[in-house]
């Protein structure tokens, strides 16, 4: 992105105080992509601020709240000059200059020098839609990413599950529930390796079985909650093939399957630190 986008040409450094700013707000940044935003004020000064702004976001980098300050850029002919400002100050738009074609954009540079970019089309003059975000709205959202279980996920798993949550916002259930049911598979053998010793069972004939025939031989090492009244049915769809089931059932599956799996991570969790709370234990004892 910074071989695209000269931020040189931007001072980051002033800004205008936060109360004036009506649209630059924490929440238009989780704001899933392709989601119109109606009731846009025709002058672009009563809804963006002609200046810069300061807002604290969650950076994914740092893990962190951070202060990032915007400098507002204006309309698409900034990408017909290939990323080149003709000043050094970012050029101002109106919406009620705009079209049905147009887009505006603006940057924004944190204290810990990471940025981030939101592109937008306007759709009318009081309607516009965000088509564009760098970082995604699911690294930007603090709640996902400080889950503590997205560890025991992985790397590679914990995107699984980001897309997931990203795919059923978007109404893209299908795609959801495809992402979960790995992430679910991924956990019974996981949880199955673990406690091999006790069950006397081959790992490739474990493979093999249908999702209700894995939950019933790992039923004693997984919390009882996932085995509620009702959870037989959904793992009963989900182990039929997610491609046999519609839209609206893979909607009402996701929450209940997402649960599950969250709820499982939780509980490794605490068993881990409760182990590593016992060992400590141990420990002072011996040396009393």
């Amino acid at each position: 992105m910074e071989g695209f986008i000269n931020f040189d040409a931007f001072n980051f450094n002033s800004y205008i105080n936060i109360i004036h700013n009506k649209f630059i707000t924490e929440e238009l940044f989780l704001l899933p992509l392709y989601k119109k935003i109606s009731d846009i004020p025709i002058s672009i000064s009563e809804s963006l601020p002609i200046g810069e702004i300061r807002l604290e976001l969650y950076c994914y980098e740092c893990r962190k709240k951070r202060i990032y300050t915007f400098a507002i850029m204006g309309t698409e002919d900034f990408f017909r000059e290939n990323g080149q400002l003709r000043s050094n100050e970012a050029p101002k738009a109106d919406l009620s200059m705009m079209n049905s074609n147009d887009f505006f954009y603006f940057i924004a540079k944190a204290d810990c020098g990471h940025k981030l970019i939101i592109l937008f089309k306007i759709i009318d003059r009081k309607t516009i839609m965000k088509v564009g975000q760098f970082p995604s709205i699911y690294d930007m959202n603090e709640t996902i990413n400080n889950k503590p279980f997205m560890k025991e996920l992985g790397e590679e798993y914990s995107k699984y599950y980001k897309t997931a949550c990203s795919l059923n916002s978007f109404d893209s259930n299908i795609g959801a529930m495809t992402y979960l049911r790995r992430i679910f598979e991924k956990i019974l053998l996981e949880c199955f390796n673990e406690n091999k010793c006790e069950i006397t069972m081959e790992e490739k004939e474990f493979f093999k079985l249908r999702m209700e025939e894995k939950l019933a031989i790992l039923k004693k090492f997984l919390p009882k909650i996932i085995f509620n009244d009702g959870y037989n049915t959904v793992y009963s769809k989900v182990s039929n093939g997610i491609h046999n089931l519609s839209e609206g059932e893979c909607e009402k599956l996701f929450i209940p399957l997402k649960m599950a799996i969250e709820e499982i991570l939780i509980e490794k969790i605490e068993l881990k630190n409760k182990e590593a709370r016992q060992i400590d234990l141990g420990k002072k004892l011996r040396n009393i």
